[in-house]
């Protein structure tokens, strides 16, 4: 008589939980209530005051315009639009990367995007689709990475990376989009999530194959240090050059 061990397995990859996305998505929306107590809606001084790109000040010192600049926003069709991009891919990169991993793709593509808008584009800067198109950037390194491994992952592949053309062809065709800040996010996004996408393996527990992320910290924090370190020596040339002309 043969014995023989039958294992099941789950296709299923860790996944965690998506509170601090969701709780970006509120902070923004409530940011917007102060705009609106402010007139920021009419008023190009009081959208400075409230963190807007404005490239004078970046050219300053006030680096902080590249993240702040992200939660405000020019209209309610603007908010509904990229909170709405937000509630569906930033919430997924979170439930994929975990909270740690999330917020620093949110603050450095927010800060790639950013640079990017400062440096070629001279006027007022709004909106959080620029760490959008990071995030979005995030998720297509992580379904190429998966696309022959997790179920369902080539094919979110594919939307993903569809959705990026289309929606960077509309940036060129309307008027007032800030398609800098948008490749910026995106190129950030991407050169991030290369170093810090999880990776899995299979491991057997109690008769059953899970996936199972693989120890990657090393990896993770070299890459991190890296798109620091780009986007310092990046803002340092850029601001450098703005005061030259």
């Amino acid at each position: 008589m043969m014995n023989e061990e039958y294992v099941t397995y789950d296709p299923r990859i860790p996944k965690h939980k998506s509170s601090l996305s969701k709780a970006i998505i509120i902070f923004i929306a409530i940011y917007f209530g102060i705009e609106i107590l402010f007139d920021a809606l009419y008023s190009e001084e009081a959208i400075i005051l409230l963190g807007a790109k404005w490239n004078e000040g970046i050219a300053n010192g006030e680096y902080w315009r590249f993240l702040t600049s992200t939660f405000l926003h020019g209209s309610l069709i603007h908010l509904f639009l990229n909170l709405a991009a937000l509630h569906i891919f930033a919430t997924e990169v979170e439930s994929i990367y975990g909270s740690l991993r999330f917020l620093i793709i949110y603050l450095l593509t927010s800060w790639g995007a950013g640079l990017a808008s400062y440096a070629f584009s001279p006027g007022l800067a709004i909106g959080a689709s620029g760490a959008a198109f990071g995030i979005i950037g995030a998720l297509i390194i992580f379904f190429y990475r998966q696309k022959d491994k997790v179920p369902g992952a080539n094919l979110k592949f594919r939307a993903m990376y569809t959705l990026v053309i289309i929606n960077l062809a509309l940036g060129f065709m309307i008027p007032r989009i800030d398609n800098a800040g948008h490749l910026g996010g995106l190129l950030s996004g991407l050169l991030l999530a290369w170093f810090i996408a999880p990776e899995y393996k299979l491991e057997k527990e109690e008769g059953v194959l899970k996936v199972v992320q693989k120890p990657d910290k090393s990896r993770v924090i070299s890459g991190i240090v890296l798109v620091i370190t780009i986007l310092f020596w990046l803002t340092k040339t850029t601001t450098e050059r703005f005061h030259g002309i």
